[in-house]
């Protein structure tokens, strides 16, 4: 994607890399909350923070440290990625997949210095995020198909809900991953705890119904608050709450760096392909959500939005942040209108930790899971998943291909096999999007394309223009596409190739093989609209005979010159009125 025109972001253009990160720094001393919007974006951020408190505390443990380092997490990263992004709804807070994969890099290191080495990772993953968007590297996600990222975003938003299941129903399954553990959850359902279960099922009625009432944007709140104040007023101790999960404490720590005598070239591996993940899965969510004012977000600003949010989080002491599916949905259900939502979210969690441990402990884990299921599953754009479905076959392959690889193996996986099948699906689709058509002038001047006859005609010449990349199959295909010259008597054939900026080793094997076959029935080739760049490096391999069978006409300013040259003089030539004239020289590239 490119940078928006507005204030949020300006062009994405081919200038120096740290001019993305002047502008992400200009823009960020310059917002300021709206007053119009501030009331829904308050109450959103405040839904966020409720929900964030257990999440953060849960990715700690995810990532085999102190769950409080989860809280620091979900406190700083929501603020500073929202000041320095361009998705104005996207929410940077902790995420299980930030945390597994960190806790991946450091699970060998010894108890005792694991969060050390893990706030050291954090900032390298900064440093690395922030670098992808001073190099542009955002630009790379436009390669990542929507299939692909569409079946990566559907599989997140499912394991997010699978994820939920076990504080919604009250029973810690057993598996070597989420499927398998759901399965084993409901293969024993006489061990749920139903206290549990009837507290989320009813907060899943309050979460779809309250919003629809006058208390619109509140009522996900109140769905969070009512069952969790009848836990307290029935006693039901056996329903598990925050408190259980882990304590909270009061205060934040001071910036300190981390200890860099544990850096080892593991580690700066390991932060490097941690934050790859990060980035791809925020490119997901940043594309789930448009900016409400239908501006374009900067990948490479959200990298940097990301990257200065776990760099802020590594100094305080947190686990590692990125775009999330569910905060983000949340926030949007919740009434978001602008990034002051997600910063009020990071905010509030600061509240929250300083002032009020002690209520927030009292909250109960089976109504926040149903929250942040209804959450993801709202996520779920059931039309633009048939849109996929009825784009065809490859399409289809290439999301499920990412939603089955992302429910069983590592997100790293996951992303590598989501990168690999959307380069095959462009392979594929570039080879098949090759069109061969005949130029027909007409009577009244007018030229026609027509579809281009089997055969080459004898003593006539033909002009064709191809449309579509010409590399690989594709130039493969183009030799099926074109009329076959042999049993004809002098055929000419004008190849228009105006627009194709480059001769691969395919295409010049194609058109050396396809000028032989016009040779042996006499007749000749003209490539017409060929840049004066493809034209030096056509014959500097040494397999076309430029000054034989084929001729070259330089592309010129004028549409269609080196096409009319072309035709010109192939039919002075039948007519054996060939002047022996050179081929067009060089001229302007267009």
């Amino acid at each position: 994607m490119t940078e928006p025109s507005h204030a949020d972001a300006s062009p994405e253009v081919d200038q120096p890399g740290l001019r993305e990160l002047r502008q992400a720094v200009s823009f960020a001393q310059s917002q300021l909350p709206r007053p119009d919007t501030i009331r829904q974006d308050a109450v959103a951020g405040l839904n966020n923070a409720v929900s964030g408190v257990p999440d953060g505390m849960a990715s700690g443990i995810l990532a085999g440290v102190n769950p409080v380092y989860g809280l620091y997490g979900a406190m700083v990263g929501p603020i500073v990625g929202a000041l320095f992004s361009s998705s104005r709804l996207m929410v940077v807070t902790t995420t299980g997949a930030s945390a597994i994969a960190a806790g991946q890099a450091v699970i060998d290191v010894p108890a005792e210095e694991r969060a050390e080495s893990l706030f050291l990772i954090v900032l390298l993953i900064g440093a690395f995020q922030v670098l992808f968007g001073v190099l542009k590297l955002g630009k790379l996600t436009r390669f990542v198909s929507y299939a692909v990222m569409r079946g990566f975003m559907t599989g997140i938003a499912v394991l997010s809900m699978l994820t939920q299941l076990p504080a919604a129903t009250g029973y810690e399954p057993e598996g070597s991953n989420r499927v398998s553990q759901t399965i084993n959850l409901f293969g024993h359902v006489q061990d749920f705890h139903w206290w549990s279960v009837a507290i989320a099922a009813g907060a899943v009625g309050l979460a779809v119904l309250l919003p629809r009432t006058k208390i619109g944007n509140f009522g996900m709140l109140v769905a969070i608050v009512i069952p969790s104040l009848l836990v307290v007023i029935f006693g039901l101790g056996s329903v598990q709450i925050v408190d259980d999960v882990g304590d909270i404490p009061r205060g934040v720590p001071s910036p300190a760096l981390p200890d860099f005598g544990n850096l080892t070239p593991q580690f700066v591996l390991a932060a490097a392909a941690v934050a790859a993940v990060i980035a791809v899965q925020g490119a997901g969510v940043s594309q789930s959500v448009p900016n409400p004012d239908g501006s374009r977000q900067s990948m490479s600003r959200d990298f940097i939005g990301e990257g200065a949010a776990n760099i802020a989080s590594g100094l305080l002491r947190g686990v590692p942040v990125g775009g999330s599916l569910g905060a983000t949905a949340l926030s949007v259900v919740s009434g978001a209108r602008s990034r002051w939502a997600a910063i009020f979210a990071g905010l509030w969690v600061g509240i929250i930790v300083i002032a009020l441990p002690g209520v927030i402990a009292k909250v109960a884990m089976p109504s926040l899971a149903a929250l942040l299921i209804v959450a993801s599953a709202a996520t779920l754009k059931r039309r633009e998943i048939l849109s996929i479905w009825n784009t065809g076959w490859p399409a289809r392959v290439a999301s499920i291909g990412t939603f089955v690889t992302l429910l069983f193996f590592p997100i790293q996986i996951a992303v590598g096999t989501g990168i690999v099948l959307s380069a095959l699906l462009y392979v594929l689709k570039s080879a098949a999007d090759i069109t061969v058509v005949e130029l027909v002038r007409r009577e009244d001047g007018l030229i026609e394309e027509r579809e281009p006859a089997v055969a080459l005609p004898s003593n006539k010449v033909t002009v064709v223009d191809v449309y579509g990349k010409l590399f690989f199959a594709a130039a493969r295909r183009l030799e099926k596409l074109l009329p076959d010259p042999r049993g004809a008597e002098r055929p000419v054939l004008v190849l228009r190739l105006r627009g194709h900026s480059s001769f691969g080793a395919t295409l010049v094997e194609v058109l050396s093989k396809y000028a032989a076959k016009i040779e042996e029935a006499g007749g000749r080739l003209y490539l017409s609209g060929v840049s004066e760049q493809v034209h030096r490096n056509a014959a500097r391999t040494g397999k076309l005979p430029l000054a034989g069978t084929i001729r070259v006409y330089e592309a010129t300013p004028v549409v269609g010159q080196s096409t009319r040259a072309a035709f010109r003089d192939a039919e002075e030539w039948l007519s054996g009125q060939d002047t022996g004239r050179e081929v067009a020289g060089p001229s302007p590239r267009t």
